[in-house]
């Protein structure tokens, strides 16, 4: 049981590093028109419909630069290396495992929060607490 639990947390956080980074790859690919992107993505989603409230380079209100949108894909890059890394150790238990991709996750979190500024930390923090009393009120989001 404990190992379906450990494999249903990597895959989580596995599966949302990759989407985070493939929508950031879709942004700033070269030769695109970030405009376009931008206007496109705006029509499909809005800042309180984010599927993971640990991706603020998906939110158009926080108006990130284009190094900050950089910074931000190679901290997920790395946290997607270490995680693929971890999955092929086998001197980890189960136990350790979990515990690892914990570890993982919250030190991404915290370093794509260092690339923010204050007033950028401030609106996803709004954001992340509206999205938190949606979600106890059983409200969409």
């Amino acid at each position: 049981m404990k190992k379906w639990q450990v494999l249903m947390a990597i895959s989580s956080v596995t599966f949302f590093v990759n989407l985070t980074l493939s929508a950031a790859s879709q942004q700033g690919t070269p030769g695109s028109n970030p405009g376009a992107a931008a206007g496109a993505q705006s029509s499909q989603t809005s800042p309180g419909d984010k599927a993971d409230p640990d991706t603020p380079e998906a939110d158009d209100s926080l108006k990130l630069t284009d190094d900050q949108k950089a910074r931000i894909k190679s901290i997920r890059e790395d946290a997607q290396d270490q995680l693929k890394a971890m999955q092929k150790d086998k001197t980890l238990n189960d136990d350790q495992r979990q515990k690892k991709a914990k570890q993982i996750k919250m030190d991404t979190r915290k370093n794509v929060w260092s690339v923010l500024t204050a007033e950028q930390r401030t609106i996803w923090a709004e954001e992340a607490r509206q999205r938190r009393e949606a979600k106890t009120r059983g409200t969409p989001q």
